[in-house]
């Protein structure tokens, strides 16, 4: 399985592995906070997830950050688990290409 191309300022080079595990440690708390069922905590994380995407140039990120707040404002729980492992697989796969 591929992952999607992601192109990243060349000037962001530095600051893009501490970004990632940042995310990959949201992911870690989003699926501490779905097994206690905490949709308001999923909420606000996911409201922060989706605000830090975009500026590293990850759309897709801020994407499935808005589809979990959503789905939790809503309590969707089967689209939050979905989402959750759309994100952690697009984590693990993504190409980060910088120009």
């Amino acid at each position: 399985m591929k992952g999607d191309k992601v192109y990243v300022d060349r000037d962001l080079k530095a600051l893009i592995p501490q970004f990632m595990n940042n995310r990959k440690e949201e992911v870690k708390q989003l699926k501490e906070l779905f097994a206690t069922d905490n949709l308001e905590e999923i909420e606000s994380l996911s409201h922060a997830i989706k605000g830090t995407g975009g500026g590293y140039g990850f759309d897709k990120v801020t994407e499935l950050g808005r589809k979990i707040e959503q789905a939790a404002a809503q309590e969707k729980r089967e689209q939050i688990k979905e989402s959750i492992t759309e994100l952690e697989e697009h984590l693990e796969m993504v190409e980060i290409i910088y120009k």
